[in-house]
Formats: structure tokens, sequence, C-alpha cells
């Protein structure tokens, strides 16, 4: 999160408001006060550090899922010409990232191309456009972003790892065997360049799994778990591996629990959960963890997915409590 967080030592103890006050509250991880803060900014008569409370402001309405109030803060930054070049490009690939969660990907590209025509040495710019294309299934596009990221920043490990999977993606799609053999080694430097990125072990186990070698694939989900201990997510993805690779539930359940301690804001973790109920026929508590993940969805496409599967679990209870049918018997054996 790029907002110019930097918050000297000796500040610690003072009482401050507006921004300053934010930025402590982040500082100290109370983030129900950062919105606050913010909004103090405004009210002062200073407007030197105005955008950057635009920014703060409009990230946090993002991630408490207020669009509208966050694409209006980003607005008042982006068409600011006066203001921080760097703010400006954070801001504008922000809200590129929403307009992709609101299914609008034609908006999401314009703002990643003036992103780059602002601050065409920003690695930021094309990782996250990297990301999108990829989500986009346009994966040419997504390994020259990706390139680009890494020529740009060649020490910024979250690209470059996302290039080795993108390369992979690209590979497997071809059937290219000799550039797939050229990826699998890229990983494998990866993980050597950035030995504590998480992200490094896990898109590698993702990839061994495709390869069906899942005994590699679980080592690496682990050693993620140990360089990132509080990652729900690696722990879902461990969780499910153990299905594919010898079914045995109760383990893939106990991780994915697991998870949900964790983080039981873990959309991810729910949608497994509750998929693997229905499948043990145990139709109304997947109903009940679907609905925890439905307002946990970051786009209208996975709300609508999950109210899918929620739906499909209920209509099967209902009929199986119709006919008679103990609802234990209608999963997959």
């Amino acid at each position: 999160m790029y907002v110019m967080l930097y918050w000297p030592k000796k500040w610690d103890n003072f009482n401050f408001r507006g921004l300053a006050r934010a930025k402590q509250a982040f500082k100290s991880q109370n983030y129900e006060d950062i919105i606050p803060a913010c909004n103090e900014e405004f009210e002062t008569e200073d407007d030197s550090h105005r955008m950057e409370a635009f920014v703060l402001r409009a990230t946090f309405h993002l991630l408490l899922g207020e669009h509208k109030k966050a694409l209006s803060d980003f607005q008042a930054v982006i068409e600011n010409e006066h203001a921080n070049v760097k703010l400006r490009v954070n801001a504008l690939i922000k809200r590129a990232s929403l307009y992709m969660q609101l299914e609008q990907p034609s908006k999401s590209l314009e703002d990643f191309d003036r992103a780059a025509s602002l601050d065409q040495d920003n690695a930021d710019v094309y990782h996250h456009r990297g990301q999108v294309h990829l989500l986009m299934e346009k994966v040419t596009e997504a390994m020259s972003d990706f390139s680009k990221a890494v020529a740009v920043n060649p020490n910024c490990p979250i690209a470059y790892v996302q290039k080795c999977y993108t390369d992979y993606r690209y590979a497997f799609s071809t059937r290219n065997m000799e550039k797939m053999e050229e990826v699998m080694k890229a990983f494998q430097q990866a993980i050597q360049k950035f030995p504590e990125c998480s992200e490094c072990y896990t898109l590698f186990a993702q990839v061994l799994s495709d390869q069906e070698e899942f005994d590699k694939a679980d080592k690496y989900f682990q050693k993620a778990t140990e360089v990132e201990p509080e990652n729900a997510t690696v722990y879902v993805h461990r969780g499910l591996l153990q299905l594919q690779w010898n079914g045995d539930v109760s383990k893939a359940i106990d991780m994915i629990n697991q998870a949900l301690k964790m983080d039981d804001r873990c959309e991810f973790g729910y949608e497994a959960l509750g998929t693997i109920e229905v499948q043990r026929g145990n139709l109304r508590h997947a109903v009940e963890l679907f609905d925890k993940a439905i307002p946990l969805a970051k786009t209208e496409l996975e709300m609508s997915h999950l109210f899918s599967l929620r739906d499909a679990a209920m209509a099967q209870a209902t009929v199986a409590e119709k006919m008679g049918i103990p609802i234990s018997n209608v999963g997959f054996p």
C-alpha cells in the first residue's frame, strides 16, 4: 500500500489529528480510526496533505466494500494535476483494480494505461496490469506486463514469481516442453533469490500440483506456511491438495478449519469447505458455509458463483427431505 506512511519514532507519544492520527492508527493497527482521522484532515485549513488523506481514506473504503465512496476519493486525486504524481499513479492503480472487481475491464485497462503514461518506470503499474490481463485470460499480454515489471524492478519478489507463473501458463497452453523446463528452473531461481516470499513457494506448489507432483507440491505449501504462518489461503490450498492427492477428506477439512480459525474472513476457505460438505452430503452445513462466504465476495461474479453453489445445495437438501431420503446419502461416496 503506497500512501507515504513514514512515521518517525519520536512522534509515538504525540496526540495528533488528521492524517498524522490516521498514520498513527495504521501503525498501531487501530484500523477503525483511520477513516475518521482522514475526515479530520479535510477540516483543516492546511491542504498540503489532503491528497494523501484522500488516497488513504479511499483505500480503506475499498477494503470495506464501500465502492462509491472509494471511487469518489480516488477521482479527487486522479483529476488533480497538482497532486504528487506517485499519489495519482497509486490512485489510478487502485481504481483500476476496483473497476475489475466491478466487472468493468475496459475502464480498468484505461486507468492502467493512464498510470503508465504518468510514470513509465513504476513497476507496480505493469505488475497489477499483468494480474488483470491474467484474470482476463490474456496470457501473452500478462507475460509482457510482468516482464516489464521485472525489468523496471528486478528485486520485486511478487512480480518476479508472477512472471514465472504466467510463463508457465503460456508454456502449458502451447505445450512447449522446452519453455516448461525453463520455467521450472526459473521458479527455483525465484525461491533462491527471495527465500522469504511465501508467494514463490505457493505458486510453485500450484504448478507442481498441475504436474501431479503432489508430494513436492505439499512440501512447498508447507514451506510457505513456515515463511508466512498467518496466511490462511495457503492452508486452504494445502487442504485441497490433500483431496486431489490422496482423497484424505479429514485432513483437508482440518487444514481448512485451521485457516478459518486464523482468518474468519477467508472467503476461499468457506467456499472450499462448503464444497467438501456438499460432497459429503452435509447439505445444510454447506449452505451455512456458503452464506458466510457470500458477504466476503470481492466481485459480482464471485458472488454469483457462491449463490449458485448455495442454491444448488439448498435444492438438493429440500428434495431429499421431501422424498424422505437421509441427507447423508445424497453426497458422493
